[in-house]
């Protein structure tokens, strides 16, 4: 559980960018929570609160009901226990090799080379970048480099996963290769917390959402709650997804994606609409 008491963060003291959260991620059943917000909203200044990179103006943040400690081995705690992919994958990529780059964390822990070794490949036959373990960094797409940052914090055993913007930069392959790697993370127990743009995205990847705008949460709640708003969602520069759309123009039913919007193909009448 990750516990946020009336936290404030201010880069100076002209304008305060958090004003006074308070919320808690890891309730039951979220298992993918999304930070939803137009640029400016203070979306990544609460993602780099979360790792402790920033510290609070005031207020306080618990992680499983203790709070952050931010000392030097506080911090390599709490990393151990949160880790952020940041939006461009080059600000955590360090080695040439992606084997290597992989293992840096381990390595800098001074953990034996046996378990290192096990970790590494573990990690990279999970997210289905085994193949590429020798191959320098530089010829990797873009998705491929998201995969090896987010390698690198899962080979921590981190409980919980902060994807900042995870689909900038890519592809509609791509894209849809960070859904499937998503849904396989949350199946085997990840935790995730997920900031993007893209709200079709967050829709589809997402089983519960924050609304930030101006430093403060607007709205909470799932994806019928959250989203049935469009001038909220407009008044924060931000879209309505397509699925929402259709259910609320259309009277179609509710979906949580396409594939079960297609399956009721053979159920739903236009003649009806």
């Amino acid at each position: 559980m990750i516990e946020l008491q009336d936290l404030s963060f201010s880069y100076d003291n002209s304008k305060t960018i958090l004003n006074h959260i308070s919320l808690s991620f890891g309730a039951q059943k979220q298992r993918v929570i999304g930070i939803m917000g137009h640029n400016g909203s203070g979306k990544s200044t609460l993602f780099l609160n979360l790792v402790g990179i920033l510290k609070p103006t005031s207020g306080q943040i618990l992680v499983d009901n203790h709070p952050i400690k931010y000392n030097k081995k506080g911090l390599r705690q709490l990393r151990r226990k949160i880790g952020i992919v940041f939006q461009d994958s080059d600000q955590q990529i360090f080695y040439s090799i992606v084997k290597d780059d992989v293992a840096f964390a381990l390595r800098n822990l001074k953990l034996p080379e046996e378990q290192i070794e096990k970790r590494v490949e573990k990690v990279l036959k999970q997210l289905d970048i085994w193949p590429l373990r020798d191959k320098p960094i530089q010829y990797l797409s873009g998705g491929q480099k998201k995969r090896v940052a987010i390698a690198g914090i899962l080979v921590l055993n981190s409980e919980w996963l902060l994807l900042d913007e995870p689909t900038a930069g890519l592809d509609p392959d791509g894209r849809q290769r960070m859904m499937i790697l998503i849904k396989q993370l949350v199946a085997n127990g990840q935790k995730v917390i997920l900031s993007s743009h893209d709200m079709d995205f967050m829709y589809e990847a997402c089983d519960y959402f924050y609304l930030l705008g101006k430093g403060h949460i607007i709205k909470e709640g799932t994806k019928d709650v959250v989203f049935d708003d469009e001038e909220v969602l407009k008044a924060n520069k931000l879209n309505q997804p397509w699925l929402i759309k259709l259910h609320q123009k259309l009277g179609l039913p509710l979906c949580n994606n396409s594939q079960e919007l297609f399956a009721l193909r053979d159920h739903i009448h236009v003649d009806n609409l």
